[in-house]
C-alpha cells in the first residue's frame, strides 16, 4: 500500500477502528488490521470520515478577482475539509458556451488546490448536448437575484425541454412575478420582499415542470415544508449553514444579506429539524462572497451573498459534537449524496473510491474568526460562533491540508462528467 491510515472511520455500516489502505489515490483495502504500507498515518482520538463534496460554490473567476478566485476558494474548501466544489455560472462573462466553460476549466485548473467541476447556464438556446461533455451540472435562476440572469416561468419550461441535456439542472427557485419595487432597510425586509410563499410557488413550478429522466436539484431551500415535496416529487434538494444557523433576527446586517434570505427563527427551527431527520439531500454553502465595501453600502444597494466554503463542515461537526446531528446524517448530505447526484468517485470510504478523506477530533473546538480563514473578501457571517476544524485533509490520499493551513501541493483536478480527472 501507498498509505494506510488508521483510526476510528466513518464506514457505511457506522462507526468502526479500521485500516484505509490507498494505492494509486483510492481506497484499495478496508479491514481491521493492514500489514505493509509505504507510509502509515495513525489518528488516535480522532474520526477519519469521508471529504466535504460541495456542488454549490461561486469562486468569481472570471471577472470578478477581487472578492474570490480559484486559488483563495479552494485554498478555503481544503482548509474545510472539502475536496470537490462545483462552480456556478454567474462569473463575467457568465458560463453559457463550450467556450466559456473551457476558458473557466482553463483558469481554475492552474490554481485549484481541491477537486473541481463546473455548471453551465442553461436556457434555451444552450448547446446542450455538446456543454454536457464537459459540464458537470447545468444551472437555471427562476426569479431575478444577483448576477441578472434570472428567467421567468415561460423561460423555465424552454430551458427544461431542451433535448440536449444529460447531467443534472440546478435551480435557484425563489419567485414567480416582479418583485414589488419596495425598498428595503433590514434583513426583515429582504425575507418579506422576497417572501415564503414565493419560494414555495416558485420551487412548486419546478416540480410541476419536470420531465421524465431529468434529474432536478433545487438548490438552497430554506423551508422545510419545500423539502417534503421534493422528496414526494422524486428530485433532490440542497440546504445551506447560513439558513439553518441564521436568521432575519441576528444583527448581522448587510453581511446576512443573501438570495433566498434568511428567514424568521421560526422557520429556520423547522428547517433544521427536517435537515437533522435526513430529509435533505444535501448541503451547499453558496459560498458568494462579497468585499467589505461592497457590503458596507445601504442596505438596498448592498449586493445579495456571503462565503461559506469554509466553515460549512466545522460548524455542522459542531452540532455533531454538540449531540445536536448525527454523524452519518452530516456525512450523507455533506459528501455521499452531493457525489452521487453528479457521479463522481468521491463521498464514502470504500474500495474503489476516492481517498478523500479528513480527520477531525470532535473534542477540539474553536472560535471562528475571519483572521484565520482563507476567502479572499476576509470576512464571515459566523464570527465567534463554534467549529470543529479538520486536522488533516487528504485528496486522492495526499495530504493537502493540516491545522487550518494549506500543507501540501496543488493537487486540484477538473473532473468532467463520468467522474473521471481530464
Amino acid at each position: 500500500m501507498d498509505l494506510v491510515i488508521e483510526g476510528r472511520a466513518l464506514l457505511e455500516g457506522g462507526l468502526a477502528e479500521c485500516c484505509i489502505g490507498i494505492e494509486d489515490g483510492r481506497i484499495a483495502k478496508v479491514a481491521k488490521t493492514i500489514g505493509r504500507a509505504d507510509r502509515r498515518v495513525v489518528f488516535p482520538g480522532s474520526t477519519v470520515m469521508p471529504a466535504g463534496v460541495d456542488l454549490h460554490v461561486h469562486f468569481r473567476e472570471p471577472g470578478m478577482t477581487g472578492k474570490e478566485d480559484f486559488a483563495t476558494g479552494s485554498t478555503a474548501a481544503a482548509c474545510g475539509g472539502t475536496s470537490f466544489v462545483i462552480d456556478m455560472p454567474n462569473t463575467k462573462p457568465p458560463t453559457r458556451t463550450l467556450s466559456d466553460l473551457k476558458e473557466k476549466i482553463s483558469l481554475a485548473s492552474k490554481k485549484s488546490y481541491v477537486d473541481f467541476g463546473i455548471s453551465a447556464l442553461l436556457g434555451s438556446k444552450t448547446d446542450a448536448k455538446k456543454i454536457s461533455e464537459l459540464a458537470l451540472a447545468f444551472k437555471i435562476y427562476l426569479g431575478e437575484t444577483t448576477g441578472d440572469l434570472g428567467i421567468d416561468a415561460g423561460g423555465l419550461l424552454n430551458a427544461l425541454s431542451n433535448p440536449g441535456i444529460k447531467r443534472p439542472v440546478f435551480i435557484h427557485a425563489e419567485h414567480l412575478d416582479v418583485l414589488p419595487e419596495t425598498p428595503e432597510k433590514s434583513l426583515a425586509d429582504h425575507d418579506r420582499r422576497r417572501s415564503e410563499e414565493s419560494e414555495f410557488q416558485a420551487a412548486a413550478l419546478v416540480l410541476d415542470s419536470m420531465l421524465k429522466g431529468r434529474a432536478i436539484h433545487l438548490l438552497h431551500v430554506t423551508q422545510a415544508e419545500i423539502l417534503r415535496l421534493v422528496a414526494k416529487r422524486g428530485a433532490t434538494a440542497e440546504v445551506t449553514p447560513h439558513h439553518l444557523l441564521l436568521d432575519s433576527s441576528s444583527r448581522l446586517g448587510t453581511l446576512g444579506k443573501i438570495n433566498p434570505p434568511l428567514r424568521s427563527k421560526s422557520s429556520r427551527m423547522r428547517l433544521w429539524e427536517a435537515f437533522s431527520s435526513g430529509l435533505a439531500d444535501t448541503m451547499g454553502s453558496d459560498h458568494s462572497p462579497h468585499t467589505v465595501d461592497e457590503k458596507e453600502q445601504e442596505f438596498d444597494a448592498a449586493p445579495s451573498g456571503m462565503p461559506g466554503v469554509e466553515t460549512l463542515i466545522p460548524l455542522m461537526l459542531q452540532k455533531v459534537a454538540e449531540g445536536k446531528l448525527d454523524i452519518a446524517v452530516l456525512s450523507r448530505c455533506c459528501s455521499t449524496r452531493p457525489a452521487e447526484i453528479v457521479g463522481i468517485n468521491k463521498g464514502r470510504i470504500a474500495v474503489g473510491m476516492d481517498a478523500d478523506l479528513i480527520a477531525v477530533d470532535l473534542r477540539s473546538s474553536s472560535k471562528i474568526s475571519a483572521d484565520r480563514l482563507h476567502s479572499k473578501c476576509g470576512w464571515t457571517p459566523y464570527e465567534g460562533m463554534l467549529g470543529v476544524f479538520p486536522a488533516v485533509t487528504f485528496i486522492r490520499g495526499e495530504e493537502v491540508a493540516r491545522d487550518g493551513e494549506l500543507s501540501g501541493g496543488r493537487v486540484g483536478k477538473f473532473l468532467a462528467p463520468g467522474g473521471g480527472a481530464a
